[in-house]
């Protein structure tokens, strides 16, 4: 077998020095059409493929965007991940996962793998309740931003999510039109940071209208889920209990899942376009890792309320 091609070679054949080479792969402004095809052809010609990691160490960057995500099953989750690998894709970066489970310590050993990668920069999807990660990642001068959720974070931490509390608002304020007077929020398994936000949005919006808040197992006309997953088994345990959604008991979810649309869920819930908080997420942060600057910005991006069959007026008590 024949040795690899080198840059060297790929110049000669080219006609050019190696730098320019070394240019042309790493796409800088600075080369003439002509001698970029000129360049680009040889490389074809030779099946030169540039050694990544060399040219990591020489340039400090991986082309690597690190992401942590509570749990990948999630299809929310899922969806933000795919958003955002597509765009690190198009833009020549790779992207690796790290699943923490919402646990303290594999979320601490899951960002140190990441970091011992050397990542350019890093996605953050979820974190555990109580954690510092994200200002521990910021210490380490790397980028690092909240797609999908908000916490308290430090001006060096981005963030790109939606406004959890005029969505919520507005599920209340539907239920409220159907006639409930009688509204439970249903609580995640995980605890993640920032869970709360959605419940202290739901409990600010039912006591703004007077509603009457109960837990789930006391009787509601209507149940609020803290996501689509969430609100899928309350509807499962209610009709396990006898009662028929939305007939007795009407459910909300957040999020807008693939599944929340089937006709045997048929879910009204919260559009949040998860591929599209990823994707920009990452378009974010590869402009800061090539500024060296904080991925610093914060964005909100549009919801949208989807009404389906689990919302009904509510029964006479």
């Amino acid at each position: 077998m024949a040795d690899p091609a080198t840059i060297g070679d790929v110049a000669r054949h080219a006609g050019v020095s190696k730098s320019t080479v070394s240019n042309v792969v790493r796409r800088a402004d600075v080369v003439s059409a002509p001698t970029r095809e000129r360049v680009e052809d040889a490389i074809r010609d030779l099946g030169y493929r540039p050694n990544g990691v060399a040219r990591a160490l020489r340039q400090r960057t991986t082309h690597v965007i690190g992401a942590v995500v509570p749990d990948q099953r999630n299809p929310f989750y899922a969806q933000l991940a795919l958003g955002a690998e597509r765009r690190a894709r198009d833009e020549g970066f790779g992207l690796l996962i790290a699943n923490t489970g919402c646990d303290l310590e594999t979320e601490s050993a899951q960002i140190a793998a990441l970091l011992e990668r050397r990542v350019d920069a890093v996605l953050v999807a979820g974190l555990c309740a109580g954690s510092h990660a994200a200002e521990h990642i910021a210490d380490r001068g790397v980028p690092v931003l909240l797609g999908g959720f908000r916490t308290e974070a430090g001006e060096r931490v981005g963030v790109v999510d939606v406004d959890e509390e005029g969505a919520l608002d507005a599920l209340v304020a539907h239920l409220q039109g159907l006639g409930h007077t009688r509204l439970a929020f249903a609580r995640g398994a995980l605890r993640e940071a920032g869970g709360e936000r959605r419940e202290r949005a739901f409990a600010q919006a039912v006591a703004r209208r007077g509603l009457d808040r109960v837990e789930p197992g006391d009787e509601p006309t209507a149940v609020v889920a803290h996501d689509d997953t969430v609100a899928i088994e309350q509807i499962g345990r209610l009709e396990r209990t006898g009662c028929r959604v939305p007939r007795d008991v009407s459910v909300v979810g957040f999020d807008d899942i693939p599944l929340a649309s089937h006709e045997r869920i048929a879910l009204t819930t919260v559009r949040t376009d998860a591929a599209a908080l990823g994707a920009r997420s990452v378009e974010l942060l590869i402009a800061a890792s090539r500024s060296g600057a904080p991925a610093s910005t914060r964005e909100s991006h549009p919801w949208q309320l989807v009404l389906r069959a689990s919302t009904a007026g509510a029964r006479p008590r």
